[in-house]
């Protein structure tokens, strides 16, 4: 009983014991569940707090997505009207570019023009400041020398001023053309002395000194000289002229370049220094070609051709031995002594046509000799002088290359120099060449004659043989 007892009286205990244990657990989940409904009241609370934040947070990202929206619109008309005016700016930059372009071209074409015509100016005062220089109307207007001076200084563009006083200059210069003027000047002469004298202006052509004896005026860059030409016949003229005896006067259209030719004419000796080096062997040839042609005449035109080998009245007899004897007897004549040579008594008609062949291409020799070498002669002057001329030019144009020249007339002289030895090569070549064709048919005439006495004297020979054997 008692461990019944107990055992239910630990049992009650332990019922007791769990109850109190279960009402505790109930207090402290009671306790927990105040807290955790407190805590999901706060999460609640929390949670509707952020769903209100998120709420306005979309609110405002989609007012800030529409904003955005719109700004970017906004953006793109921009942007659009932006590329709009950029597109029409490049094109007026690029209009303005082809416009600078053309403005460019068009400046560099207008100062190339300018710089054409200030060298133009610039030339055209130059050939006039030398060609005024150079003629009697500077004695009427002296000033134009030194206007004409001041503008070939002036660097820049000519003005206005500078152009109408250039015209007016080279009007007047045409009007004094057609006028004859007097002045009184002083002129230098031959022999050196300086004098004063009157003058007669014929327009710009040329100027002539009122003496007993006229003189031509030759115009230089210091005082004028007085030339007197050495054929009387213009100083004549141009006396009878002044003296108002004839009305035909003999004008120098050179405005005095070739004075000096009238008062200075060229020598042999002049000549041949202008030719150089060249020209000496040249006349060298000339004087070798002339003395064998001379030499060459004399031997040939005293030799004579063989006129018969034997006479008409005598065809019938043909004596050998005779016609051998008259042969001998001929002078002068190379045939017959050929011929001669040949007959040799009782030989054979091949080895007196063999003997004949061997004398006469030796005695043609003779017909030929320095012929050829006239020949040669006269074709190698010509190419000597092509090569001085050659050489004188090569020479000309290093001397233009080296130091420049802007004036035509030392061109033309040099040139002219060059030329001398073409001219003595065919001086020399022609008269060798004429001297050559009739000795050539001297010594042709000569050669045929003897071939065909040799053929008459070759059949002589035969019809003679054959006589011999009838008899």
């Amino acid at each position: 009983m008692k461990a019944i007892f107990i055992i239910l009286f630990l049992c009650a205990s332990t019922l007791m014991n769990m109850q109190n244990a279960i009402a505790l657990e109930k207090d402290k989940v009671t306790q927990q569940s105040d807290k955790y409904k407190i805590i999901d009241q706060a999460v609640n609370t929390h949670a509707n707090n952020l769903n209100q934040q998120n709420l306005q947070w979309r609110a405002r990202l989609k007012q800030e997505i529409s904003e955005v929206k719109n700004n970017q619109q906004n953006l793109d008309k921009r942007l659009d009207d932006k590329k709009q005016k950029l597109a029409v700016i490049n094109q007026k930059l690029a209009t303005l570019s082809k416009q600078k372009n053309t403005l460019t071209d068009d400046y560099q074409s207008i100062v190339d023009d300018m710089k054409l015509v200030q060298g133009a100016y610039q030339k055209t005062i130059r050939s006039l400041s030398q060609q005024w220089q150079l003629s009697p109307t500077q004695l009427i207007e002296p000033q134009r020398r030194q206007s004409l001076e001041k503008a070939q200084s002036h660097p820049g563009f000519p003005d206005m001023a500078r152009l109408n006083a250039l015209i007016t200059y080279a009007v007047d210069d045409m009007k004094m053309t057609a006028k004859v003027s007097k002045s009184h000047t002083a002129i230098s002469f031959e022999d050196g002395h300086v004098s004063e004298e009157n003058l007669s202006i014929i327009g710009g052509l040329m100027a002539v000194s009122e003496s007993k004896k006229p003189q031509l005026i030759m115009f230089t860059d210091k005082l004028p000289t007085a030339i007197t030409p050495n054929n009387s016949t213009i100083s004549n003229n141009i006396n009878q002229w002044l003296t108002n005896q004839t009305q035909l006067l003999p004008l120098d259209l050179s405005q005095g370049r070739m004075l000096p030719s009238l008062a200075d004419k060229q020598t042999f000796i002049d000549w041949v220094k202008k030719g150089g080096e060249v020209l000496w062997p040249i006349l060298i040839l000339a004087l070798i070609g002339v003395i064998i042609a001379l030499w060459r005449a004399i031997v040939l035109f005293s030799w004579r051709p063989l006129a018969h080998l034997i006479d008409e009245d005598n065809l019938a007899s043909t004596d050998l031995t005779l016609i051998k004897q008259q042969l001998l007897k001929a002078s002068r004549i190379p045939a017959a002594l050929v011929l001669a040579n040949s007959m040799v008594i009782n030989s054979s008609v091949e080895s007196m046509d063999l003997r004949l062949k061997q004398l006469m291409l030796k005695q043609m020799s003779k017909f030929e000799r320095g012929l050829g070498f006239i020949a040669l002669l006269a074709a190698m002057a010509p190419m000597l002088g092509l090569l001085g001329t050659v050489s004188g030019m090569i020479e000309t144009f290093q001397s233009l290359t080296e130091f420049g020249n802007s004036d035509p007339k030392l061109l033309s002289q040099g040139i002219s120099k060059a030329l001398i030895t073409t001219q003595a090569g065919l001086l020399v070549a022609l008269p060798l060449l004429l001297l050559h064709y009739p000795l050539k048919r001297r010594a042709q005439a000569l050669s045929l004659n003897m071939e065909q006495q040799a053929a008459l004297l070759l059949a002589l020979y035969i019809e003679s043989g054959d006589k011999h054997d009838n008899q």
